[in-house]
């Protein structure tokens, strides 16, 4: 009896049930259309906000050091140092610092650090450069000597000297004064006519003033 009624039931409701079976096909299909569809789209990774530089802002002022021209230094060339002849004269014994010449006095060879100018005894003695007295001493060998001292280390020394000496130790003396008087006073060059033992050193090395002369 209750299979008659349920049979009955489904052939009056069939059409509807029909209907609503189709209608959750389509659904669940529906469904797993959009999951796969879903799946299939790549993953968009998110990106960090990136702040762009304002254009309207200026760029950082450049240091004062770097906007300024720097122009170039210029170097003026160091004076040559030139001197004056402290007596009028000519050589008589050549200056040889880097070889041996004869020393007629001692007969023997040896090096000789200065200029022999000749001149007469009591000859006046002239200064060669501006300058001030560093020393004035008896040397053994060359007798009475006046050192100046110049600058950028030069030094000129007169030697065989007489022993009245017209200048003070410390005492400034310009081009051309007055030092003092050609003597005899050199024991190693007694053999050589009279004259001014004359050195010039820089830095304590020996220089030919003949180099120098103006």
């Amino acid at each position: 009896m209750q299979n008659n009624k349920f049979l009955n039931f489904i052939k009056a409701k069939g059409y509807y049930i029909v209907l609503l079976i189709c209608a959750v096909a389509v659904g669940v299909t529906g469904y797993f259309l959009l999951t796969a569809d879903e799946e299939a789209k790549p993953k968009v990774e998110a990106v960090a906000n990136v702040t762009e530089p304002d254009s309207s802002q200026e760029e950082p002022a450049q240091s004062v050091a770097a906007m300024q021209t720097e122009e170039p230094t210029t170097v003026m060339p160091s004076k040559p140092f030139r001197l004056k002849r402290p007596v009028e004269g000519e050589a008589v014994t050549a200056f040889a610092a880097d070889h041996l010449a004869y020393n007629a006095t001692t007969k023997d060879w040896r090096t000789h650090e200065g200029l022999d100018i000749e001149a007469v005894i009591g000859q006046e003695v002239y200064a060669a450069a501006d300058g001030s007295v560093l020393t004035i001493y008896d040397d053994e060998n060359y007798g009475m000597t006046v050192v100046l001292r110049h600058t950028d280390g030069y030094s000129t020394h007169y030697s065989n000297l007489s022993e009245e000496i017209a200048v003070e130790v410390g005492q400034s003396v310009g081009a051309g004064g007055v030092l003092g008087t050609v003597g005899n006073t050199a024991n190693s060059e007694t053999a050589t006519q009279p004259h001014l033992h004359f050195s010039l050193y820089r830095d304590n090395v020996p220089l030919d003033p003949e180099e120098f002369f103006e």
